[in-house]
């Protein structure tokens, strides 16, 4: 294990690290920071490159075991881990590591058979971006496909959300959402379904889903936007009771996901 004790936070080994609350650098650096134990142990499992893991003398010894010898560990006392990362180190520890490049719809999707893709317009609180990647993984997803204007997918707070499910599900972040949908339609025969607030849309109970589904969530505030709209293809929407007007993004996503997954079982 490539474990250093770290004396000074001048140290530019760790200015990735570096004020992590009121920055964003990693993302145009093609970087991100995992954080907590359980998205750190599992960014080390994955086969993203992990440049560097920092790490508190208070969760050294119980996490020691998951560390690799091929990652250089940052070991920091709490009150320096804590000014070096501008916010109360209560996980104890965090990775760094590379984002990789887009990679073709050809390398996610299978060419034939039943799958599910779940798609999003405009999502942009990231809790319910963790929350869309956590619900696609737990019912068997091919990807998750975020359009501009998403958070970022692998930010520290959807990292933590999803519970590191991205790191192992493909999630693809469109350049422009409704060309790769069209592709989608058109080249690999995915239906895409709208999701709406729509009284003339077909409740989610009556639709037939098609093996090859693309399900569309949109923004949480104005839902899925006029362009999306032009889409061909069936719009849906859960019908509510008792005047309640709308259901938080990530919990219709769990209604909509459980309902293709009753009709269309994994194998």
């Amino acid at each position: 294990m490539l474990t250093e004790r770290i004396e000074s936070l001048s140290d530019p080994r760790l200015d990735v690290y570096r004020s992590l609350k009121s920055t964003n650098t990693t993302r145009d650096e093609g970087l991100f920071i995992a954080e907590g134990p359980t998205v750190v142990e599992r960014v080390l499992r994955s086969n993203f490159c992990v440049r560097s893991v920092v790490i508190s003398d208070r969760k050294f010894a119980a996490f020691e075991s998951r560390l690799p010898a091929s990652v250089p560990v940052y070991r920091l006392t709490q009150p320096q881990a804590e000014e070096l990362v501008g916010f109360a180190f209560h996980c104890g520890v965090m990775a760094c590591a590379e984002r990789k490049p887009a990679e073709p719809v050809q390398s996610w999707l299978p060419a034939t058979g039943p799958a599910l893709i779940v798609a999003g317009d405009r999502v942009t609180d990231p809790e319910n971006v963790g929350a869309l990647i956590r619900i696609g993984a737990a019912f068997g997803a091919a990807a998750i496909v975020l359009g501009p204007g998403s958070a970022d997918p692998f930010s520290r707070r959807v990292l933590r959300v999803s519970m590191g499910n991205g790191l192992f599900l493909p999630v693809v972040q469109a350049s422009d959402l409704t060309t790769q949908l069209m592709e989608l339609q058109q080249a690999h025969a995915m239906q895409v379904c709208l999701t709406l607030l729509d009284p003339t849309a077909q409740p989610l109970h009556q639709h037939p889903f098609a093996p090859r589904t693309v399900l569309v969530f949109g923004n949480e505030y104005d839902g899925i936007s006029p362009v999306v709209q032009q889409l061909p293809g069936p719009r849906l929407t859960i019908p509510m009771l008792n005047g309640t007007d709308s259901l938080n993004v990530a919990v219709s996503a769990g209604i909509f996901l459980h309902q293709y997954r009753s009709l269309i079982p994994a194998d």
